[in-house]
């Protein structure tokens, strides 16, 4: 079993990678800004780079046969994150954003955040999260938005429409707000998540592997 889900998540990976490279190339063609600093500033396309990483990274972990905290933490992290971004794209913007590329869209927006969120819960190689953790979560959406705000107010580039300032501050305070609302509801959710047992892996033994400074140093062996 372990092979198999290592080879799907290697799989989400390459199909991630494939639908950001054709998106990258296509909006070159049509003169839309790739500039790195605009382009990598879309939450979508951060975010699926990352759970790309991640995933690739679990994949070989399962495939030693060992648990490794920070992957798991990062499993967390990315799984919040890419689970915002499909809730925020299709109840947001999917009205109003142009799609030149379906299957890169339903790639970024639909299958990844699908299999990221079915990975969590039913892959059983993770252990339960530290409560006293979870700002690890949050570090990364408070940098997003704040590096996204100041470029907003001082350069006039913003990757979505409802953070736009000229929209009115109070307008982009109440999306921004209810992003950390649900990125909290979220990842409280996934870590009560991570106290459930997965049914398709289970722990068999405990051995230790890199954990974040202060957790007790373990990990465990996996069986199929």
């Amino acid at each position: 079993m372990k092979y198999a889900i290592a080879a799907l998540r290697f799989a989400v990976s390459a199909l991630m990678l494939a639908a950001l490279s054709t998106s990258f190339v296509n909006d070159a063609r049509r003169g839309v800004s790739v500039w790195p600093w605009d382009w990598f500033g879309y939450f979508t396309n951060q975010n699926n780079l990352a759970a790309g990483f991640v995933l690739t990274f679990a994949g070989i972990a399962l495939l030693r046969g060992r648990r490794v905290r920070w992957i798991e933490y990062a499993r967390a992290a990315v799984t919040t994150y890419i689970f915002i971004v499909g809730t925020v794209f299709w109840t947001l913007l999917a009205a109003v954003t142009p799609v030149p590329i379906p299957w890169t869209n339903d790639v970024v927006h639909a299958v990844v955040p699908a299999y990221c969120l079915l990975d969590w819960l039913l892959v059983g190689d993770r252990a339960p999260l530290r409560l006293s953790r979870l700002w690890v979560i949050y570090a990364y959406a408070v940098a997003w938005l704040s590096v996204t705000l100041i470029r907003g107010a001082s350069d006039g580039w913003v990757p979505y429409p409802f953070m736009d300032p000229a929209t009115g501050y109070g307008s982009v305070a109440v999306y921004c707000g209810a992003i950390v609302v649900i990125a909290t509801v979220v990842a409280l959710l996934f870590w009560a998540a991570s106290r459930l047992p997965g049914i398709l892996l289970r722990r068999s033994a405990d051995r230790v592997v890199a954990e974040p400074a202060g957790d007790h140093r373990r990990d465990d062996r996996l069986a199929a």
